[in-house]
């Protein structure tokens, strides 16, 4: 059976409970990286927005001392989903390592759903107070379930 990436809904948010945590971190169950198809479907939306934006720019007529300016930023807001490039997290036995900082998993955790301009995003929260942004990471919430509740969400 395929996985279906779980699409929530604006500030939807799905609470499961995981078995205890460990005070530091364990053996690496998983390492999940960026999710290029994400990355790239994001930058290919932008690009379309900001084209027929640029377009619609130059067809009103607009100064052209001003498009240069407005295809910068727009340029900008292309190539911004490339900044996650460079993401990714590692689920250890007892918790979860991002950036470099470890999270115990144990108890209560919820991802939470949020709808963006573009794409929506999905965030996990482990007892913190701003949640992780795993949107981009591949496979985030089915190594997670698999992981630590040997369940698919």
């Amino acid at each position: 059976m395929r996985h279906q990436r779980q699409h929530w809904s604006m500030n939807e948010v799905h609470t499961q409970t995981v078995p205890g945590g460990g005070p530091e971190p364990g053996e690496l169950l998983y390492t999940l990286g960026p999710d290029w198809k994400r990355i790239g479907l994001e930058s290919l939306i932008r690009l379309a927005v900001s084209a027929f934006a640029l377009g619609l720019a130059a067809y009103r007529g607009t100064e052209p001392a001003l498009l240069l300016p407005t295809a910068a930023a727009l340029l900008i807001l292309v190539l911004w989903p490339l900044r996650h490039g460079r993401d990714g997290m590692e689920l250890r036995r007892g918790g979860v390592v991002y950036r470099g900082k470890f999270y115990p998993v144990g108890g209560r955790v919820s991802w939470t759903g949020v709808n963006t301009v573009f794409l929506s995003s999905t965030y996990l929260h482990l007892g913190q107070k701003k949640g992780i942004n795993v949107s981009f990471m591949k496979d985030a919430e089915k190594l997670f379930a698999r992981a630590y509740s040997n369940t698919i969400p």
